[in-house]
Protein backbone atom coordinates (compact mmCIF):
# COMPACT_ATOMS: atom_id res chain seq x y z
CA UNK A 1 0.00 0.00 0.00
CA UNK A 2 1.69 3.34 -1.29
CA UNK A 3 1.96 6.37 1.38
CA UNK A 4 -1.12 8.51 -0.73
CA UNK A 5 -3.31 5.37 -0.19
CA UNK A 6 -2.53 5.21 3.40
CA UNK A 7 -3.01 8.81 4.32
CA UNK A 8 -6.63 8.54 2.29
CA UNK A 9 -7.87 5.27 4.50
CA UNK A 10 -6.63 7.71 7.33
CA UNK A 11 -8.84 10.51 6.39
CA UNK A 12 -11.75 8.07 5.91
CA UNK A 13 -11.00 6.98 9.39
CA UNK A 14 -11.35 10.10 10.87
CA UNK A 15 -14.49 11.00 9.25
CA UNK A 16 -15.88 7.91 10.24
CA UNK A 17 -14.90 8.24 13.72
CA UNK A 18 -16.35 11.77 14.25
CA UNK A 19 -19.87 11.07 12.81
CA UNK A 20 -22.33 12.41 14.95
CA UNK A 21 -19.96 14.95 16.18
CA UNK A 22 -19.56 18.84 15.18
CA UNK A 23 -15.73 17.47 13.72
CA UNK A 24 -17.19 15.71 10.98
CA UNK A 25 -17.95 18.33 8.71
CA UNK A 26 -14.47 19.27 8.73
CA UNK A 27 -13.13 15.74 9.02
CA UNK A 28 -15.19 14.74 5.65
CA UNK A 29 -14.00 18.15 4.57
CA UNK A 30 -10.17 16.89 4.79
CA UNK A 31 -10.80 13.50 3.28
CA UNK A 32 -11.88 15.50 0.16
CA UNK A 33 -9.82 18.35 0.17
CA UNK A 34 -7.42 15.08 0.38
CA UNK A 35 -7.94 14.32 -3.56
CA UNK A 36 -5.36 16.50 -5.73
CA UNK A 37 -4.52 20.11 -4.36
CA UNK A 38 -8.33 21.54 -3.67
CA UNK A 39 -7.94 24.27 -0.83
CA UNK A 40 -11.41 25.04 0.44
CA UNK A 41 -14.53 23.30 0.62
CA UNK A 42 -17.72 24.61 1.05
CA UNK A 43 -20.86 22.20 1.83
CA UNK A 44 -24.71 23.22 1.67
CA UNK A 45 -28.02 21.52 0.75
CA UNK A 46 -29.52 22.36 -2.01
CA UNK A 47 -33.48 22.43 -2.66
CA UNK A 48 -35.74 22.30 -5.24
CA UNK A 49 -37.83 25.95 -4.14
CA UNK A 50 -35.69 26.92 -1.29
CA UNK A 51 -32.40 28.37 -0.98
CA UNK A 52 -29.41 26.26 -0.10
CA UNK A 53 -28.55 25.82 3.61
CA UNK A 54 -25.12 26.23 4.50
CA UNK A 55 -23.62 23.20 6.39
CA UNK A 56 -20.09 23.56 6.72
CA UNK A 57 -17.14 25.97 5.31
CA UNK A 58 -13.71 26.63 5.60
CA UNK A 59 -13.81 30.12 3.81
CA UNK A 60 -11.60 32.71 5.23
CA UNK A 61 -13.18 35.44 6.58
CA UNK A 62 -12.68 37.86 3.16
CA UNK A 63 -14.28 35.56 0.93
CA UNK A 64 -17.48 34.63 3.21
CA UNK A 65 -18.24 38.33 3.30
CA UNK A 66 -18.37 38.79 -0.40
CA UNK A 67 -19.71 35.82 -1.49
CA UNK A 68 -21.58 33.27 1.00
CA UNK A 69 -24.69 35.59 1.82
CA UNK A 70 -25.29 36.92 -1.38
CA UNK A 71 -25.04 33.18 -2.95
CA UNK A 72 -27.19 31.75 -0.52
CA UNK A 73 -29.93 34.47 -0.94
CA UNK A 74 -30.15 34.64 -4.80
CA UNK A 75 -27.18 34.01 -6.76
CA UNK A 76 -27.16 30.25 -6.28
CA UNK A 77 -29.82 30.92 -8.89
CA UNK A 78 -27.37 31.83 -11.86
CA UNK A 79 -24.60 28.85 -10.34
CA UNK A 80 -24.22 26.03 -12.98
CA UNK A 81 -24.11 23.24 -10.42
CA UNK A 82 -27.30 24.08 -9.09
CA UNK A 83 -28.21 23.93 -12.21
CA UNK A 84 -27.25 20.79 -12.58
CA UNK A 85 -28.84 19.53 -9.53
CA UNK A 86 -32.60 21.32 -10.78
CA UNK A 87 -32.08 18.62 -13.76
CA UNK A 88 -32.03 15.77 -10.95
CA UNK A 89 -28.39 14.79 -10.61
CA UNK A 90 -28.40 12.05 -8.28
CA UNK A 91 -25.29 10.68 -6.55
CA UNK A 92 -22.37 12.08 -9.43
CA UNK A 93 -18.74 13.80 -9.06
CA UNK A 94 -19.44 16.88 -11.61
CA UNK A 95 -16.72 19.64 -12.82
CA UNK A 96 -17.23 23.31 -13.61
CA UNK A 97 -15.99 22.40 -16.94
CA UNK A 98 -18.56 19.79 -17.49
CA UNK A 99 -21.56 22.10 -16.70
CA UNK A 100 -20.65 25.86 -17.32
CA UNK A 101 -22.18 27.36 -19.83
CA UNK A 102 -19.80 28.35 -22.89
CA UNK A 103 -19.95 32.19 -21.81
CA UNK A 104 -20.10 31.26 -17.63
CA UNK A 105 -16.17 33.08 -17.57
CA UNK A 106 -17.54 36.24 -18.72
CA UNK A 107 -20.73 36.94 -16.76
CA UNK A 108 -20.61 39.05 -13.61
CA UNK A 109 -21.13 35.94 -11.82
CA UNK A 110 -17.60 34.27 -12.34
CA UNK A 111 -16.15 37.83 -11.95
CA UNK A 112 -17.92 38.44 -8.00
CA UNK A 113 -17.96 34.51 -6.96
CA UNK A 114 -14.51 33.39 -8.90
CA UNK A 115 -12.27 35.99 -10.14
CA UNK A 116 -12.57 38.50 -7.64
CA UNK A 117 -11.64 35.78 -4.59
CA UNK A 118 -9.32 34.24 -6.49
CA UNK A 119 -11.39 30.94 -6.84
CA UNK A 120 -9.52 29.18 -10.69
CA UNK A 121 -11.46 26.02 -10.77
CA UNK A 122 -13.71 24.18 -9.01
CA UNK A 123 -15.32 20.38 -8.30
CA UNK A 124 -18.67 19.30 -7.12
CA UNK A 125 -19.84 16.14 -5.29
CA UNK A 126 -24.00 15.77 -5.18
CA UNK A 127 -25.06 13.32 -2.71
CA UNK A 128 -28.88 12.81 -2.87
CA UNK A 129 -30.53 13.53 0.38
CA UNK A 130 -34.02 12.03 -0.29
CA UNK A 131 -37.16 15.04 -0.16
CA UNK A 132 -35.76 16.69 -3.00
CA UNK A 133 -32.71 17.42 -1.51
CA UNK A 134 -28.95 16.96 -2.34
CA UNK A 135 -25.77 18.01 -0.16
CA UNK A 136 -23.49 19.65 -2.17
CA UNK A 137 -19.42 19.75 -1.39
CA UNK A 138 -17.92 22.28 -3.42
CA UNK A 139 -14.32 21.89 -3.62
CA UNK A 140 -12.56 25.04 -4.48
CA UNK A 141 -8.89 25.33 -5.98
CA UNK A 142 -7.30 28.65 -5.68
CA UNK A 143 -3.75 28.61 -5.24
CA UNK A 144 -2.54 26.37 -8.15
CA UNK A 145 -3.12 27.40 -12.21
CA UNK A 146 -3.32 23.54 -12.86
CA UNK A 147 -7.27 22.63 -13.78
CA UNK A 148 -8.28 19.40 -11.96
CA UNK A 149 -7.48 16.69 -14.33
CA UNK A 150 -10.05 13.85 -14.90
CA UNK A 151 -7.58 11.51 -12.92
CA UNK A 152 -8.51 13.52 -9.41
CA UNK A 153 -12.04 13.18 -10.73
CA UNK A 154 -11.94 9.64 -11.41
CA UNK A 155 -10.77 9.74 -7.27
CA UNK A 156 -13.31 11.32 -6.29
CA UNK A 157 -15.91 9.17 -8.51
CA UNK A 158 -13.69 6.18 -6.71
CA UNK A 159 -14.87 7.85 -3.13
CA UNK A 160 -18.17 8.39 -3.97
CA UNK A 161 -19.53 5.68 -2.20
CA UNK A 162 -17.89 6.28 1.07
CA UNK A 163 -18.30 9.91 0.50
CA UNK A 164 -22.04 9.16 0.17
CA UNK A 165 -22.52 6.76 3.17
CA UNK A 166 -20.82 9.28 5.75
CA UNK A 167 -23.03 11.88 4.66
CA UNK A 168 -26.06 9.63 5.19
CA UNK A 169 -24.95 8.69 8.66
CA UNK A 170 -24.17 12.12 9.82
CA UNK A 171 -27.15 14.36 8.25
CA UNK A 172 -30.48 11.09 8.34
CA UNK A 173 -32.46 13.44 8.60
CA UNK A 174 -32.25 16.77 6.28
CA UNK A 175 -35.81 18.20 6.00
CA UNK A 176 -36.85 20.80 4.05
CA UNK A 177 -38.15 23.96 6.26
CA UNK A 178 -41.48 24.93 5.86
CA UNK A 179 -42.06 28.86 5.35
CA UNK A 180 -44.89 30.43 3.86
CA UNK A 181 -43.69 34.01 3.67
CA UNK A 182 -40.33 32.30 2.10
CA UNK A 183 -40.16 33.89 -1.07
CA UNK A 184 -40.08 31.29 -4.11
CA UNK A 185 -37.05 32.49 -5.65
CA UNK A 186 -36.94 30.46 -8.57
CA UNK A 187 -40.47 31.91 -9.45
CA UNK A 188 -39.14 35.24 -9.03
CA UNK A 189 -35.96 34.56 -11.07
CA UNK A 190 -38.34 32.86 -14.21
CA UNK A 191 -41.18 36.24 -13.73
CA UNK A 192 -37.61 38.20 -13.56
CA UNK A 193 -38.06 41.06 -16.70
CA UNK A 194 -41.71 39.82 -18.01
CA UNK A 195 -43.24 42.93 -17.26
CA UNK A 196 -41.21 44.69 -19.74
CA UNK A 197 -39.89 41.90 -22.39
CA UNK A 198 -41.86 39.24 -24.40
CA UNK A 199 -41.73 35.01 -22.81
CA UNK A 200 -39.03 34.45 -25.48
CA UNK A 201 -36.87 37.84 -24.38
CA UNK A 202 -37.43 36.65 -20.63
CA UNK A 203 -36.56 33.24 -21.14
CA UNK A 204 -33.24 34.98 -23.14
CA UNK A 205 -32.17 36.43 -20.65
CA UNK A 206 -32.27 33.91 -18.17
CA UNK A 207 -29.92 32.03 -20.43
CA UNK A 208 -27.74 34.98 -20.86
CA UNK A 209 -27.58 35.20 -17.25
CA UNK A 210 -26.17 31.90 -17.03
CA UNK A 211 -23.55 32.57 -19.19
CA UNK A 212 -24.85 31.24 -22.47
CA UNK A 213 -23.58 32.77 -25.84
CA UNK A 214 -25.72 33.92 -28.51
CA UNK A 215 -24.49 30.22 -30.64
CA UNK A 216 -25.70 28.55 -27.38
CA UNK A 217 -29.05 30.20 -26.61
CA UNK A 218 -29.53 29.96 -30.39
CA UNK A 219 -28.95 26.12 -30.42
CA UNK A 220 -31.08 25.45 -27.02
CA UNK A 221 -34.06 27.55 -28.67
CA UNK A 222 -34.52 26.14 -32.13
CA UNK A 223 -33.39 30.05 -33.22
CA UNK A 224 -30.96 30.80 -35.80
CA UNK A 225 -27.73 33.40 -33.84
CA UNK A 226 -29.04 36.66 -35.93
CA UNK A 227 -32.60 36.31 -34.73
CA UNK A 228 -30.96 35.82 -30.84
CA UNK A 229 -28.62 39.14 -31.88
CA UNK A 230 -31.94 41.15 -32.50
CA UNK A 231 -33.76 39.78 -29.38
CA UNK A 232 -30.75 41.19 -27.25
CA UNK A 233 -30.86 44.74 -28.92
CA UNK A 234 -34.53 44.74 -27.94
CA UNK A 235 -33.74 43.52 -24.57
CA UNK A 236 -31.59 45.83 -24.13
CA UNK A 237 -33.54 48.87 -25.45
CA UNK A 238 -37.07 47.94 -23.65
CA UNK A 239 -34.28 47.47 -20.08
CA UNK A 240 -32.86 50.69 -21.00
CA UNK A 241 -29.24 48.70 -20.74
CA UNK A 242 -25.98 48.79 -22.47
CA UNK A 243 -24.28 45.80 -20.89
CA UNK A 244 -24.07 42.55 -19.86
CA UNK A 245 -23.11 44.40 -16.29
CA UNK A 246 -26.14 46.34 -15.98
CA UNK A 247 -28.28 43.21 -16.56
CA UNK A 248 -27.08 41.44 -13.89
CA UNK A 249 -27.24 45.05 -11.35
CA UNK A 250 -31.31 44.61 -12.60
CA UNK A 251 -31.05 40.89 -11.64
CA UNK A 252 -29.45 41.39 -8.31
CA UNK A 253 -31.83 44.31 -7.44
CA UNK A 254 -35.14 41.81 -8.30
CA UNK A 255 -33.99 39.42 -6.29
CA UNK A 256 -32.97 41.24 -3.26
CA UNK A 257 -36.88 42.57 -3.35
CA UNK A 258 -37.85 39.25 -3.58
CA UNK A 259 -41.71 39.62 -2.72
CA UNK A 260 -43.75 36.69 -1.44
CA UNK A 261 -45.16 34.41 -4.00
CA UNK A 262 -48.55 36.31 -3.82
CA UNK A 263 -46.81 39.79 -4.36
CA UNK A 264 -44.20 38.27 -6.93
CA UNK A 265 -47.39 38.33 -9.87
CA UNK A 266 -46.98 41.54 -9.97
CA UNK A 267 -43.80 42.51 -9.90
CA UNK A 268 -41.96 44.91 -12.48
CA UNK A 269 -38.25 46.19 -12.79
CA UNK A 270 -37.64 49.78 -11.94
Amino acid sequence: MDHSTTSQMTYIANAVTAVGTSDFPEMLGNLCLSVFNFDSIFISVFSQDLPPRQLYSNLDAEATRRTVGPYLSHAYLLDPFYGLFKSDIGNRVVSLEECAPDDFKTTEYYKIFYSEIGLRDEVTIFVGAGNGTSIALSLGQRYSDVHCPPEATAQLDALLPVIAALCHKHWPNLDVPGNQAFPDMGLVFDRFGTTRLSTREAEIVRLMLKGHSTKSIARLLGNSPETIKVHRKRIYAKLKISSQGELFCKFIGAQAAAPTEAEAATMTLS
